[in-house]
């Protein structure tokens, strides 16, 4: 398995999928948050305003993890390399184990460099705007635990995208529909439905970092963390051995 590993590292080495995932990332976050400590007036500067900028990369990188999950999966199918990864490893399972495992890591560590950089701009623009950074009101009451859950849920949800890209294997159409469903359809059933929207896929992982939706658990409708960080494993464990059946019945040449 060891070997396995190393040779799904190589894989991301050798092509610009997680280079373009963290330039994605970036683009994405760092950058707006430089114009906007740049040209921004000073009495904008509220402590809620610099958790908004900061939690934009919070909210969008683990999105950028998704695809890039899925395109590490279905750049395999789409360039006939699936069969020779089937082949020097036949029990396939172990090869999607090892991506949902190198997928994983890559997303925390996507993450986590994203999280500093946009913490150094910050930490700098208020020096060079002569205002003061509270961490506290960045992070909220307990930094380090925010932080884990949002590292764990942008790991999550490239280890998805994984089991997503191995189940439906078309890349255009797996990206294409999961980021309609996740940013359309269950914001759509969780204003109709919440109790049910609650458990949807990308609910689920969102409530890893909040412990709840924004209707609230005094209404009823909101998972705790280890319930919602159960939900997300549940989801990934369906999709990823549900597309080890089905690989064992399709021929992928």
């Amino acid at each position: 398995m060891i070997d396995l590993l190393r040779a799904e590292v190589l894989k991301l080495r050798s092509t610009r999928t997680a280079l373009g995932l963290l330039i994605a990332a970036v683009a994405v976050s760092v950058i707006p948050a430089i114009l906007q400590l740049s040209l921004a007036p000073a009495q904008t500067f509220r402590e809620e305003g610099v958790a908004g900028m900061l939690g934009a990369g919070a909210t969008v990188v683990p999105l950028l993890g998704l695809v890039f999950g899925i395109l590490s999966m279905t750049n395999e199918y789409r360039h006939g390399t699936i069969t020779y990864s089937y082949l020097v490893t036949p029990r396939r399972w172990q090869v999607i184990a090892g991506k949902l495992v190198v997928c994983f890591v890559v997303g925390v560590a996507v993450l986590a460099l994203v999280g500093l950089l946009l913490y150094v701009t910050a930490a700098i623009g208020y020096r060079v705007r002569g205002l003061t950074l509270n961490v506290g009101s960045i992070a909220g009451d307990d930094p380090a635990e925010t932080v884990a859950l949002i590292l764990l849920a942008a790991g999550l949800m490239a280890s998805f995208g994984v089991g997503l890209g191995a189940l439906f294997r078309n890349q255009p159409v797996t990206v294409a529909g999961t980021l309609i469903w996740a940013l359309v359809v269950e914001s759509i059933v969780f204003g109709l439905k919440p109790v049910v929207g609650q458990y949807l896929p990308f609910s689920a992982l969102e409530q890893v970092v909040s412990g709840a939706l924004r209707v609230g658990p005094e209404n009823g409708v909101g998972l705790s963390r280890p319930e919602a960080f159960l939900v997300s494993l549940a989801y990934i464990a369906l999709t990823s051995v549900a597309a080890v059946y089905l690989s064992m019945r399709r021929d992928v040449t």
